[in-house]
């Protein structure tokens, strides 16, 4: 069992096709593609791998039960060869938390075939005993092969346009959804890159409008949200249904500045649960599993980050009121924990004068403007 994981739109799906093309071209393999983004969708890739091998269809309910453990009992057999079975989007932890959950009790076991799951969730990957394949930003060289692939006119652009085009990926951290997003929104509204860069850097509510917009995705699932940041409403709506406190979070989160958070910073910010060493591990262990926040540590001390577009998301998937109350509970906690300097602390002090920046950015722009 391997898992592709990784954050949204980082490249899963595209690149187990790619695996899978190579794999079929080198001989006889039966390759297998079902979703697992729900039961329901799974049962009816299953019942069409049925269909394929000639297991007889269910009649009732209780015999699609039955036609769906038939089908796991045929690919764990040595009649069924070689074989690849792709579970796609296998993001709902729920579904694939133990051996009884709902998709993970169909799940072939044995030695037989290969089953690729490609999923947001480290829990699924682990809990599903795979090989973890961690799967990241493009490198800036692929990022604009991709880009001059979705970009019609890229034949016919200048040295300088080509260049404000690696801005821009630079820009949305070479993220493959960001990468086919920009492209399709220049394609379709014949904008150049260099029109399209200076509305994209104006602020975040015009960056956030941009990364909004709709686009057609042909590889993607049928009902996957088609925006750069809608990609992850989804993964935000799973974590606040599971963990209601996780709301709050995101709002902190989303006011903060996105690198160089103090681990501090949110176990003392006053926020519920967050002060109890258990219901935070669980709660950034959430976002970490998620690929939505990375940690790392600096002279003993822990720090978390989020991928900008991950906050851009953050702050258009939260409403108004919920961003405000982020941004209150943000400024309090900072002015609460705000460091004297010591040389010692010197990585606690810039990190915090930089959250502080951030918090009090809206207020200072407003005075200047008033000015």
């Amino acid at each position: 069992r391997v898992a592709l994981q990784g954050l949204g739109g980082c490249g899963k799906t595209q690149i187990a096709l790619e695996y899978i093309r190579q794999r079929s071209s080198e001989g006889h393999c039966n390759v297998f593609w079902v979703q697992g983004s729900g039961i329901l969708k799974f049962t009816v890739g299953f019942k069409a791998i049925a269909q394929h091998v000639r297991i007889p269809q269910a009649g009732t309910e209780k015999d699609e039960v039955e036609l769906l453990r038939r089908t796991r009992t045929w690919l764990e057999g040595r009649d069924s060869g070689d074989w690849i079975l792709v579970i796609d989007n296998a993001d709902n932890e729920a579904d694939f938390i133990g051996n009884n959950s709902p998709i993970s009790k169909f799940v072939p076991q044995g030695r037989e075939g290969t089953v690729i799951f490609t999923t947001r969730s480290r829990q699924v990957a682990i809990r599903q005993g795979c090989k973890i394949i961690k799967v990241g930003e493009m490198e800036p060289e692929e990022a604009l092969r991709l880009f001059s692939k979705r970009f019609d006119s890229w034949q016919s652009l200048g040295g300088e346009e080509r260049r404000t085009v690696s801005t821009i990926l630079d820009s949305m951290g070479h993220v493959p959804l960001a990468v086919v997003g920009s492209a399709a929104f220049m394609a379709e509204n014949e904008t150049s890159p260099s029109v399209y860069w200076p509305i994209f850097q104006e602020n975040d509510k015009r960056a956030k409008e941009l990364l909004s917009e709709q686009f057609s995705e042909i590889q993607r699932e049928a009902d996957m949200t088609e925006s750069i940041l809608g990609t992850y409403f989804i993964t935000f709506d799973r974590i606040t249904e599971q963990m209601p406190l996780m709301v709050k979070l995101l709002g902190l989160l989303a006011s903060i500045d996105r690198q160089n958070i103090p681990k501090e910073l949110l176990t003392h910010s006053g926020l519920e649960g967050m002060d109890d060493s258990l219901k935070f591990c669980r709660a950034i262990g959430k976002l970490l599993r998620f690929s939505l926040v990375t940690e790392s540590k600096l002279e003993g001390t822990t720090f978390y980050e989020l991928h900008r577009l991950v906050q851009l998301s953050i702050q258009t998937y939260l409403s108004i009121e919920q961003n405000n109350q982020g941004r209150t509970v943000g400024l309090r906690a900072v002015s609460r924990l705000f460091p004297k300097y010591e040389y010692k602390r010197r990585n606690i002090c810039t990190a915090y004068m930089s959250h502080a920046l951030v918090l009090t950015k809206e207020s200072t722009d407003t005075i200047c403007e008033d000015l």
